[in-house]
């Protein structure tokens, strides 16, 4: 089988690339998704409902006082309510930045979790593809733990794509998985040792 967690099943060349196409599609995606939903989608929603709340006070608090200091006058309610209101946008508008700001940071320490367990995740099955693989080849047991640390910087770059783009680091961390996937190439190269040179797994 190609997908498998048994490490004792040889994996071909093939095989391994198959397993870290599926790998990079499935994890990059999810990354993508969660720190988008946890640093957007949440977040504007949080900030809509404080918006309309600090809207709300102040707008209460201006009909207040308009009502208050028009004791003995003539009280125009629809005016006042109108103004109130107005008000009450002009005072959300100028905390919205800060509300937004709140927003964002209350939800980026889950955010950064998800991108972790993507990270893990990735790198866990991957390095399962390349033992597989190693085993397979019969390389040596250094090349065998070169390529695991190769995968691991390669996964957690991929996982972390996200939040690196939104910091602009996508280019100062770059070299990690070009590096890693040279450092991966002697187990694309290698064919399969003893039986498996004419077996396709």
């Amino acid at each position: 089988m190609t997908f498998s967690l048994d490490l004792t099943k040889p994996l071909n060349r093939l095989g391994l690339l198959l397993n870290l196409g599926f790998l990079i599609f499935f994890f990059s995606g999810f990354s993508w998704f969660s720190f988008a939903y946890m640093t957007e989608v949440l977040p504007v929603s949080g900030a809509h409902e404080q918006e309309v709340m600090v809207a709300q006070k102040a707008q209460d608090q201006a009909f207040a006082k308009a009502k208050t200091a028009a004791k003995g006058k003539a009280f125009d309610e629809k005016v006042a309510l109108a103004e109130a209101k107005a008000k009450g946008i002009e005072a959300a508008e100028k905390e919205s930045a800060k509300i937004h700001h709140h927003a964002v940071e209350g939800w980026a320490p889950f955010a950064i979790f998800l991108l972790i367990l993507s990270a893990i995740f990735f790198a866990g099955f991957l390095s399962i593809a390349l033992l597989r693989r190693a085993n397979d080849a019969g390389v040596s047991v250094g090349l065998s733990f070169l390529s695991l640390l190769a995968g691991w910087a390669f996964a957690v770059f991929v996982a972390f794509e996200p939040f690196l783009d939104e910091q602009h680091l996508t280019k100062a961390w770059a070299p990690a998985p070009i590096i890693g996937l040279i450092l991966l190439l002697p187990l694309f190269l290698k064919g399969s040792a003893g039986a498996h040179d004419s077996h396709a797994h």
